[in-house]
């Protein structure tokens, strides 16, 4: 094995804690995919000296996960820190867990997660790539030749008109990556073969690849999981905004301009858009203003 199979999951993310909350006021915190998990933060002042932190795990992105983790919280405030480490498993009934009395003299929390077992639907690798056998029969390999695998000729021929052409010329032929292009390469022939996987990380690299090799119905396949997955905080809104912009996934734009919960308007501002994506935008905003006027009438 590799150190690209051997990798151990690991996510971090820094949250600001809201410092001026009202008592009994529940603070939204977007925390966004985490290792395929759409999770969001939730502060809630008991009183005067204590808070209560939950995260709570959007039961869609589950589907029929056990998603088994060590979740790793560190507190910090006024020179304080206190860590707090947890076992917990995702499940469809089980989504949130809950941290009680909190100092509410803390103003961030640092979030590590580390994934040791999930169940049901994603398994790293059904598949060992490293290894040539009569099905894996094409290599795939770094240009300093110190990362390799294995794949199919008839699935990469079925996706791909280039990679098609490629081995129809030559059987033998050898397809040459990047090196640091690997760990996207290993993710696409994850969706490529069998258990067909996909998942948020890298995603971008993926469809680089993708979209390289003319793989159409992999982009297409790709947007449907992205608006399936969807995170609708404002941060992730965009990253997903720029992903159709760039691969031209005008279901993926649509679904975000029209899900009801998107600012529009706060899209647009500060991000630099084709001409294309910002058509989209207006048009919206021009109904919109259209259907309110009606609606005064």
């Amino acid at each position: 094995m590799n150190d690209i199979t051997m990798k151990i999951p690991t996510a971090s993310k820094l949250l600001k804690l809201p410092e001026d909350s009202k008592v009994g006021e529940e603070v939204e915190i977007p925390i966004c995919n985490i290792l395929g998990l759409h999770l969001t933060g939730f502060w809630t002042v008991l009183n005067t000296a204590n808070g209560k932190f939950e995260i709570r795990c959007e039961k869609e992105s589950l589907f029929r996960w056990k998603f088994l983790a060590q979740m790793d919280l560190q507190f910090t405030g006024e020179g304080k820190v206190i860590n707090i480490k947890n076992e917990i498993e995702f499940s469809p009934n089980v989504n949130t867990i809950m941290i009680k009395s909190i100092d509410r003299r803390y103003n961030q929390v640092k979030l590590k997660i580390t994934r040791k077992s999930s169940f049901g639907i994603a398994i790293e690798d059904f598949i060992d790539f490293e290894k040539k056998s009569k099905w894996l029969d094409v290599l795939i390999r770094s240009e300093d030749g110190k990362k390799m695998i294995y794949a199919n000729s008839g699935i990469l021929a079925l996706n791909s008109p280039i990679l098609k052409q490629k081995l129809e010329n030559n059987k033998l032929a050898e397809i040459i990556m990047p090196f640091e292009s690997f760990v996207s390469m290993k993710k696409l022939m994850n969706f490529l073969h069998p258990p067909f996987k996909m998942e948020r990380e890298n995603v971008e690299q993926v469809l680089d690849l993708a979209s390289k090799w003319e793989m159409k119905s992999v982009i297409t396949k790709y947007e449907q999981f992205l608006i399936k997955t969807r995170c609708h905080c404002q941060r992730s809104s965009i990253q997903d905004v720029k992903l159709a912009e760039k691969f031209k996934m005008a279901s993926l734009l649509e679904e975000i301009i029209n899900d009801g919960e998107t600012d529009v308007f706060a899209l647009l501002d500060g991000n630099d858009y084709s001409s294309w994506t910002r058509a989209a935008m207006f048009e919206f905003i021009v109904n919109d203003e259209d259907e309110n006027t009606i609606h005064e009438n």
